[in-house]
């Protein structure tokens, strides 16, 4: 007669278990065929006014178990961490290079409850793939705290992002569009906001002296002086200096030199895309900069600049030896086209002036 090992009891019973938790976070997502070293993925749903909208990451788990006799009730109140069963470094490799996150989830029978950990943070919190590449096994230590409702609710945060398409200096960017030889269109200032919020977020800018959040310092609405420091280089290029068109016979075009800022730097946002040095209610950039020792000031306009409002953020604050290379959406465009992970934010809600594709 077929026999049916404890083993097999074990594994049905936390499948039953992960499947039944899964379905009410999203649609399963089965392979036919056991072949791939993956046991069962979810694709998430999120609340959208009130209706379930499968628009989420798609993540997969490899499940495997511990027989109350193996962890007992108290090993596991005495320990801090599980470890896992030995894992092929074949399958290792394969989940930390997958396209789509892959948890490892460890059923443990005495607390009948799952931990689980995105594979690629176990391999890179152990020093990273280089650092068992010569084993033929592995293992992994997974901490009680790392429960699987904790990585549900913090599942969210994946996205997938193809890269097949055309890259931009090797990086792919999940889009098509030209940076340089593109140009958003203006903007709802609560969307621009959102976006400059966005942007001085990805490059570690923090405000200086004050314990609100830009959120809070941009809640008006109105074109606003942020004072703080630009701890990863910020990086723009003017769109007036980047070549659009080709000489005859050649599809060669000049790139505009790229411009940078990090260290103290103020930071003027305007949502509504008409500020000049002498109209930022009651605010002199050029004191304020000078008071603060910083030679650096930052524009985010909501607008095509004119020549002339370009020329007032350029020369008049560079006559008062400040640097200032403002930027409108033209070049703007450069950064949210790079910042990937804002582009993938907000791109549903972004329109062009103009656009161009590589």
């Amino acid at each position: 007669m077929p026999q049916i090992s404890e083993d097999d009891i074990l594994e049905q019973t936390y499948m039953a278990k992960l499947r039944g938790f899964l379905v009410k976070k999203g649609v399963l997502l089965e392979y036919p065929v056991d072949r791939a070293a993956i046991d069962v993925g979810v694709h998430l749903w999120v609340e959208i006014k009130n209706k379930k909208q499968v628009v989420g990451a798609r993540v997969w788990f490899q499940a495997k178990g511990f027989h109350d006799t193996t962890v007992t009730k108290a090993d596991w109140d005495e320990t801090e961490a599980i470890t896992s069963p030995s894992l092929e470094m074949d399958h290792v490799r394969y989940w930390y290079n997958a396209p789509e996150p892959v948890y490892l989830a460890l059923y443990i029978e005495s607390a009948d409850l799952f931990l689980a950990a995105d594979v690629r943070d176990l391999v890179d919190r152990g020093g990273g793939l280089a650092k068992i590449a010569d084993q033929k096994t592995t293992t992994f230590k997974i901490p009680k705290t790392e429960t699987l409702e904790r990585a549900i609710a913090r599942m969210p945060q994946h996205r997938s992002m193809r890269i097949d398409g055309p890259a931009w200096r090797g990086r792919p960017l999940g889009h098509g569009i030209d940076p340089l030889r593109s140009a958003l269109a203006m903007m709802p200032p609560d969307l621009f906001i959102d976006v400059a919020s966005g942007l001085l977020a990805a490059h570690d800018f923090r405000l200086a002296g004050s314990p609100s959040s830009l959120k809070e310092r941009l809640s008006t609405g109105n074109p606003t002086v942020l004072q703080g420091r630009m701890h990863l280089t910020y990086e723009w290029v003017l769109a007036m200096t980047t070549e659009f068109g080709f000489d005859e016979g050649s599809d060669f075009r000049i790139e505009g030199a790229p411009l940078y800022a990090q260290g103290d730097v103020l930071v003027v946002i305007d949502p509504i895309g008409n500020v000049a040095p002498g109209s930022l209610g009651g605010v002199d950039v050029i004191a304020a900069a000078k008071d603060a020792a910083i030679d650096r000031v930052l524009v985010m306009s909501n607008s095509m600049f004119s020549p002339a409002q370009f020329g007032q953020w350029f020369g008049g604050l560079r006559a008062a030896g400040i640097r200032c290379e403002p930027q409108d959406l033209s070049s703007l465009t450069f950064n949210v086209l790079t910042t990937t992970n804002v582009y993938l934010d907000y791109h549903e809600r972004l329109a062009f002036a103009y656009i161009n594709y590589r």
